[in-house]
């Protein structure tokens, strides 16, 4: 950077400051999910366990590092221009850990269609589609690396962020689709408090959805815009949480399930069997082939969702 005015400055410096704040919030509510998980949840699953554990880890590693970041902008780079434009450890934080936690927690959503729709296309669709966004962030990352600096010019790089953010919300829209739909074909089969806690799923399924895939739109669109500005930082540094926090909600929404339909609920068990050909689903007490749906107890394998 050679020149700049100062409304370039503060379009550089602000949007930076709001995502870093952003994100210390959001990891703030993540800890606390994490906690509520911790305290209500301790006979889970062990993979549901590691699953939760790990992305707690990694988005920790992620605001840890744009805390470094944003250090180096506000403090020890205070007043230099070259500072100010330096990515300096981006690379990692946004196309690499949130990608990796972002492909983490969409392949965990297709396993959830999986075990609800027995449709392996699906399933394979979502896994390669999470890949993609994985396989477009290594080449951000590569292209931040080789040059870091806050700018849309060097070649390749909008391809590159793209094909990350493009399959990124593409995913989070044919997961939220794909949940709905498999969930409503299955709810007027069921009792009433049962098509009640489907018809929360639901709605918490494509309120998740629409969040992080708007959020990796806007991103997109304002780094492809971008002219001396980070307008992108505010929702890029902070995709990661998102992703994060929408999936403990998930996990956490049994314990609510539970308090809102009692105990009358806690114990119905929805085995939903893949016919192969979309038939009929029913109720069943005991069964080793079909996926359990522990509608709201605390202590089911993954009750709720």
């Amino acid at each position: 950077m050679t020149t700049l005015l100062r409304k370039d400055i503060v379009w550089l410096a602000f949007p930076r400051l709001l995502g870093f704040a952003f994100n210390w919030g959001l990891i703030g509510a993540l800890s606390v999910q994490v906690y509520v998980y911790y305290m209500t949840f301790r006979n889970d699953r062990l993979f549901f366990k590691a699953l939760v554990y790990t992305v707690f880890l990694l988005d920790w590693a992620q605001t840890i590092s744009a805390t470094y970041d944003a250090s180096q902008w506000f403090a020890f780079g205070w007043g230099d221009l070259e500072a100010l434009d330096n990515l300096y450890s981006e690379f990692l934080n946004v196309p690499i850990l949130t990608s990796i936690i972002g492909a983490i927690v969409q392949i965990f959503f297709g396993w959830r269609i999986w075990t609800l729709s027995k449709s392996k296309a699906v399933f394979a669709f979502i896994i390669t589609m999470a890949l993609l966004q994985l396989a477009g962030a290594a080449a951000v990352g590569h292209y931040l690396i080789i040059k870091p600096r806050e700018t849309n010019d060097i070649p390749g790089l909008p391809k590159a962020v793209g094909v990350r953010l493009g399959t990124s919300a593409a995913v989070d829209i044919v997961i939220a689709s794909c949940m709905t739909f498999y969930l409503l074909r299955n709810r007027s089969e069921f009792a009433f408090q049962t098509n009640a806690v489907i018809t929360k799923l639901v709605r918490l399924t494509v309120e998740t959805g629409v969040i992080t895939a708007a959020a990796a739109i806007v991103d997109l669109i304002f780094f492809l815009s971008m002219h001396n500005n980070a307008l992108h930082q505010i929702s890029g540094v902070n995709l990661a949480k998102l992703y994060t926090n929408s999936l403990m909600m998930l996990f956490n929404n049994r314990s609510k399930l539970q308090n809102d339909f009692g105990s009358s609920v806690e114990d119905t068990e929805i085995r939903l069997e893949s016919t192969g050909r979309g038939g009929r689903r029913g109720l069943e007490s005991n069964g080793t082939d079909a996926t359990v749906f522990h509608a709201t107890t605390v202590k089911s394998d993954y009750s709720g969702f």
